[in-house]
Parts: structure tokens; C-alpha cells; sequence
């Protein structure tokens, strides 16, 4: 262990690993995102946050600048276009001077079985257009700008890897064309020491009004631990891929799913 390692300053400075930082968090609005974005808070970051209605903020983010985070929100862009990510991109510099850190959260989820004679084509492109192509769109624009040594991490589904779920296909494989994007980059943006790893979550206790009972249970019911995973609970392994202690992690994958991929 190196001496740097056991100062009194560094062990003050590990209760807020991200101090001074700038995080721009995608769709903090409820869920894992309003657990990461109270967990990045305590940590010390400033928070970019987008949001799909910005004229309803969460009573969360009062919360957050009480306590001397800075929290500013922008509007969620709503198509894969490169336009609104640019544009989104353009006003956190211009708020904040700079990225340090990009965490990706935003998905669409629809089930269909994949021979349904009534499943809806717009919804299933629309879901492809979100999950994959609107995604990587913002990466790439956030990491033209970001600082070198920074961060991006993106939110995934353990769908996406060796255990398929029944009306899920279309899900599963956006969730694994972002993963992959993500280890193919990790070799790109190495040089300039930004990292970039995929938090892929299971089944997630608040998610469940948005996935059908019998889904769920399944889930549940094949974890290893034998219960749905909290918010918070993802929010911890997004805070410890942004902070130092995660230097040396980057093109990887991380199941946060309660042992389902076990």
C-alpha cells in the first residue's frame, strides 16, 4: 500500500469521493434514478439531471441543494436524434463548465411475445430508438467534452445476458447492444483514462408496476437471494463506479441482480 493511500486527508476526502464533481444523470425522476441521484449528492457531486416533465421536480432535489448540492435539471431529449443531445450537452457546459461523469438511465421497456399477431411495431422501434440508438447518441457527445479521467456508466438489465424471459427478446437485446457498444469503447476512450462499465440490474422492487405479476415473481423466485433488488441498491454500485476506488474497472459488467445470473 502506498503512503498516499493512508493520509489523514485521504481518508476525509473518501467520505465524499466525488467533491467538486459534475454528473449528469439521465431521467432522475423516479426509481433507481432518484436513489442514484440522492446517493451522487452524498458523495458531494453536482448534479445535471434530465427529466421528461421539468416542471415537476421531485421534492427529492429541494432536498439535495438544502444540503449544499448544486442541482440543476434539463429537459429529457425525446428522440435518437444527435441535435438534442448536442444541444443538452451544450447547456450543462454552459451551467456547469464541465462533465465528469455521465450516468445513463434511460430505457423503455414493452413486452410482446415474439410471434404476437398484435404487437405494435412503433412501440418495439420506438423501444430500439430509446434503449440503443438515443443512448449512445448522448455518449457520444458527452465524452467529446468530458473531462479526461472521467466517467460513463450505463444502465443495464440482466436480461440482456445468459437467462432470456418470455416477451422480453426485444428488451433483452437493446439492453445487450448498449453493453457491447460500451466494451468496444472502453479501448477508445482508454488512452484518455475515462472508463466506461454497465451496471445491469434485475428485478428492482419500484420497477414492478412497470412489468407484468407473473414476470416479476419469475424473477424473484430465480434470484439466489430470493427477493427483488431496492433502488438504493443499484445507486451504490453506480457511486462506486464513479469514485476513485473504481480507477482501474472499465469495460466491464456488473450484475446487480440479487444472484439471478448466478
Amino acid at each position: 500500500m502506498q503512503q498516499d493511500d493512508v493520509t489523514l486527508d485521504g481518508r476525509i476526502d473518501s467520505l465524499r469521493p466525488l467533491a467538486g464533481q459534475v454528473v449528469l444523470l439521465t431521467r432522475a425522476d423516479e426509481g433507481v434514478g432518484m436513489a442514484t441521484a440522492a446517493a451522487l449528492a452524498g458523495c458531494g457531486a453536482n448534479l445535471a439531471l434530465t427529466l421528461l416533465d421539468t416542471e415537476v421536480e421531485p421534492a427529492l432535489l429541494d432536498e439535495l441543494r438544502r444540503i449544499g448540492c448544486k442541482v440543476v435539471v434539463f429537459k429529457a431529449p425525446t428522440d435518437s436524434s444527435s441535435t438534442q443531445h448536442t444541444q443538452l450537452v451544450r447547456q450543462v457546459m454552459a451551467e456547469f463548465g464541465k462533465i465528469d461523469v455521465l450516468v445513463v438511465n434511460s430505457e423503455y421497456r414493452v413486452q410482446w411475445q415474439v410471434d404476437d399477431d398484435d404487437l405494435d411495431e412503433d412501440q418495439v422501434e420506438f423501444q430500439y430508438s430509446l434503449n440503443v440508438k438515443s443512448n449512445i447518441a448522448l455518449i457520444r457527445a458527452v465524452i467529446r467534452v468530458m473531462t479526461d479521467g472521467g466517467r460513463v456508466i450505463a444502465l443495464g438489465s440482466s436480461l440482456a445476458d445468459r437467462v432470456g424471459t418470455p416477451g422480453l427478446a426485444d428488451f433483452a437485446a437493446t439492453r445487450a447492444a448498449l453493453a457491447a457498444f460500451c466494451k468496444g469503447a472502453a479501448h477508445d476512450l482508454g488512452p484518455r483514462g475515462i472508463s466506461i462499465n454497465v451496471v445491469q440490474m434485475g428485478a428492482i422492487a419500484f420497477d414492478a408496476v412497470a412489468v407484468s405479476p407473473d414476470i416479476m415473481e419469475s424473477e424473484r423466485a430465480s434470484t439466489a437471494l430470493k427477493r427483488l433488488g431496492k433502488p438504493s441498491e443499484v445507486a451504490s454500485a453506480i457511486t462506486f463506479l464513479a469514485g476513485p476506488t473504481a480507477s482501474f474497472i472499465t469495460g466491464s459488467v456488473l450484475n446487480v441482480d440479487g444472484g439471478y445470473n448466478a
